[in-house]
């Protein structure tokens, strides 16, 4: 058995969050491992609901499934006592786990990426031009990428604790 020391403050992309902290994208707040469970527990709730929507109605799975992935992202920041601000958004969440992650674990999350600009594109299309619908296979490949980040989230959750 691996001796592993408890959860405390993340090192790995410690410079980023600084950053994102200083730049008001993340602000410091009190952790809360409940409210990480209670995220977590929406993420698989989100993609549960989502799978039998997909061949449906795939604009209203997508949304499900963009969110579970988020949700479970921002799990982490809560238990680490860190929130993206109204300035950093959805951005900030998925720029902070990057970091955290590393450069040989983030492929893992970048699908984010992705799934928020076409969930962008989506809700809120520019002016003059035609909204964009989501199709069932793209919403069925965001459901098995946002379910490896809810899963690799939940098993990070218990690596971390306060910042």
């Amino acid at each position: 058995m691996i001796d592993r020391p408890p959860p405390g403050h993340w090192p790995q992309g410690e410079a980023e969050i600084t950053d994102m902290i200083h730049r008001r994208e993340l602000e410091r707040v009190d952790p809360s491992p409940e409210h990480a469970d209670l995220l977590i527990d929406q993420a698989a709730g989100h993609l549960s609901a989502a799978a039998p929507l997909i061949d449906h109605h795939p604009p209203s799975a997508f949304t499900l499934t963009y969110d579970a992935a988020r949700k479970a992202m921002t799990a982490v920041l809560a238990r680490q006592g860190l929130r993206p601000t109204t300035g950093g958004g959805h951005l900030a969440v998925q720029e902070s786990i990057e970091a955290q992650l590393g450069p040989n674990v983030r492929h893992i999350v970048r699908p984010f990426r992705t799934m928020r600009r076409r969930r962008n594109e989506s809700e809120d299309p520019r002016i003059g031009e035609a909204p964009v619908t989501v199709t069932v296979t793209e919403c069925r490949h965001a459901h098995c990428d946002a379910t490896a980040i809810v899963e690799h989230m939940t098993k990070f959750l218990a690596q971390v604790g306060p910042w």
